[in-house]
């Protein structure tokens, strides 16, 4: 039985000696104090013995919670383990899409300002591309934003999250429409200009400016619609990786859309070539026949 600070110590061990020879004789608290003035006694001595009955399970509790604590921390140092490895991978990941985007956006902005008017040509209608690959998708030298965000659209039942993108893609494409309407508009308006103040005859010109540096005037117009329409595309293009996919969901469109891009400059080169137009001849030839 352990000592109150209050208990003197004479009665201490009196009591101690006492409750000793009960357990020799057999006997139990309450045999031992049967005077009202003890009944604290018979409690301190209840709850002496129940500490000393759970003192060992305790033990066995504590053995027990520091054996499941080590295997939790080594779950946790292996959950922890693959979290980075996933997060360099994610990390990895996230490169190769901001690398891709700097290649497209070096690709759009590579144009200088033409001086003659086969630069022109060139700018709008780039030789390396077939007259099919041109008709398929060329706006201004290369692909029309909206055409982009169409092509999400066409993807995105294989997406992860098909639905967000439906959602958000309708406004999407109909702001950037809007914005390619403002510079056809632009592009037209010079057009018109070369077609009626630009004509291959004698004409009245001011005095400040000669007939060359008028029309190096409008390559400069020409060369700034070509830039903001660039600049469109690479906006359509970085709003699908950036603002609209997932980081995955944004990789594999990259990949399709590359591989489309691929599809269509081959397609487009065969069908141009003198072998596809050989096969297409007998073919309607045979058609004919039958």
């Amino acid at each position: 039985m352990k000592r109150s600070s209050s208990q003197p110590l004479l009665k201490y061990f009196q009591e101690s000696d006492r409750e000793e020879k009960a357990k020799s004789a057999g006997k139990t608290c309450r045999d031992l104090y049967k005077d009202k003035e003890d009944i604290f006694g018979a409690i301190a001595c209840k709850i002496a013995h129940l500490s000393i009955n759970l003192r060992e399970p305790i033990k066995r509790y504590e053995e027990i919670s520091w054996g499941k604590h080590g295997i939790w921390t080594h779950e946790q140092k292996a959950r922890a383990a693959k979290l980075e490895k996933q997060l360099k991978a994610r990390w990895a990941l996230e490169k190769l899409i901001e690398d891709q985007l700097n290649c497209f956006q070096t690709d759009y902005n590579k144009a200088t300002v033409p001086t003659r008017l086969k630069d022109v040509a060139q700018l709008l209608m780039p030789k390396g591309a077939p007259p099919l690959e041109l008709a398929a998708f060329t706006w201004l030298g290369d692909w029309r934003p909206s055409s982009i965000l169409e092509l999400l659209g066409s993807l995105s039942p294989f997406l992860s999250e098909s639905n967000g993108v439906k959602q958000v893609l309708p406004q999407l494409v109909n702001e950037i429409r809007i914005e390619e309407n403002v510079i056809d508009e632009e592009m037209a308006e010079i057009q018109a200009t070369c077609v009626l103040h630009l004509p291959f005859g004698p004409m009245k010109y001011s005095s400040k400016i000669t007939p060359l540096e008028s029309i190096q005037t409008e390559f400069e117009k020409i060369y700034k619609v070509l830039s903001r329409a660039k600049m469109l595309r690479f906006k359509a293009l970085e709003l699908v990786i950036k603002k609209v996919l997932s980081q995955t969901d944004a990789a594999e469109f990259l990949v399709a859309f590359s591989a489309i891009q691929d599809s269509i400059h081959q397609f487009a080169t065969y069908s141009r070539s003198p072998k596809a137009k050989s096969k297409s001849f007998q073919g309607r030839k045979y058609s004919t026949i039958h």
